[in-house]
């Protein structure tokens, strides 16, 4: 899992799973998702919601939902007020049955955007406030071996642009070091010192 360390995760979590987002979501924040479809999985869904509350139902700012039956897709949606939104659905599987995935959710100031495996997906523009959100959600049938929050590369990385954040797919594998699903760090071990070393300096 392509994690550098994450202010928050959650390791092995049981499903369906529901989350505390310490802090809620930042612009420039990302969400790390490992884990694996079921091999007869009809569907599996991610949220992004406002509580936890179940009557009445907690507004879900992003609702994420790959669906394999019949043409496979991705349905997007936001709930408030107990009612859905407009649908937006893209007939792409990035998902397979029995596969294991990593999907990356960047959090903008106006929107979502979502990489899977390394490519860009798709955007969903924000139609609750960003500020409202503070509860992850996993339900379906899927697998989930590990979730991090990540905070913004330039947190990070004092030196990346907002290119960087644009691109978590192309960038973010390239300037993270892997943690495992128990949350350690493989090895052996390699990275970059982006300044080299001196004596005094702290890192």
């Amino acid at each position: 899992m392509s994690v550098s360390n994450p202010r928050q995760s959650f390791l092995n979590p049981a499903i369906p799973f529901a989350g505390t987002i310490l802090g809620g979501l930042l612009p420039g924040e990302m969400v790390l998702i490992q884990g694996s479809v079921q091999s007869d999985a009809d569907r599996f869904q991610v949220d992004f919601t406002c509580g936890s509350s179940v009557k009445p139902r907690a507004d879900v700012a992003f609702h994420f939902n790959p669906r394999f039956k019949r043409s496979p897709c991705i349905v997007c949606n936001s709930l408030q007020k107990e009612r859905w939104g407009r649908e937006e659905i893209l007939y792409v599987k990035p998902f397979s049955h029995g596969e294991s995935f990593e999907l990356l959710i960047l959090v903008l100031k106006d929107k979502f955007k979502v990489a899977v495996n390394g490519s860009h997906v798709l955007e969903y523009k924000h139609r609750v406030d960003l500020e409202r959100v503070d509860t992850l959600s996993i339900s379906g049938k899927v697998n989930i071996q590990a979730v991090g929050i990540l905070p913004s590369p330039s947190e990070v990385l004092p030196a990346a642009s907002l290119t960087n954040q644009e691109q978590p797919e192309k960038d973010q594998k390239l300037q993270m070091p892997v943690i495992s699903s128990s949350g350690n760090l493989r090895v052996p071990f390699r990275g970059e010192l982006a300044k080299g070393l001196s004596v005094g300096r702290n890192y």
